[in-house]
């Protein structure tokens, strides 16, 4: 049975394009195997950490959000813990059962929603900078 999870991700910084795509596709691997499918998947880029994490100041952040199974799960947890390049994971349980095409039509609507709103708030400071 499949289930609905979202794992972040934090990488080194520094780590070559190659070896970073790399990285991803490694993890990739597992979320996709056994009828996995990534449902979304969001590069943050670069960002300044809060607290240096293995003498590291910065990290590549990565949000997934897939259904696979629990086993590949902990499998990558496993992987993550051991793996030099992996600087800090997050994994979080959404949803026991996952229908995959109904999840994939919600993100589809709420990534529209999404650009309605950015566009009515760029919009409403167009307006609000032109009146000055």
């Amino acid at each position: 049975m499949l289930r609905e999870y979202e794992m972040t991700f934090i990488t080194r910084s520094d780590l070559p394009e190659a070896d970073f795509n790399g990285v991803l596709a490694k993890y990739e691997k597992y979320m996709t195997s056994d009828g996995g499918e990534i449902l979304k998947k969001e590069a943050w880029g670069s960002r300044k950490l809060a607290f240096p994490i293995n003498k590291q100041h910065r990290g590549n952040f990565m949000v997934y959000d897939f259904a696979g199974l629990a086993s590949h799960l902990t499998e990558m947890e496993r992987l993550m813990r051991i793996d030099e390049n992996v600087l800090r994971y997050l994994s979080v349980l959404i949803n026991k059962q996952v229908d995959i095409e109904k999840r994939k039509d919600e993100i589809v609507k709420e990534a529209a929603a999404a650009k309605e709103r950015e566009a009515a708030a760029r919009e409403a400071a167009e307006e609000l900078g032109g009146r000055d």
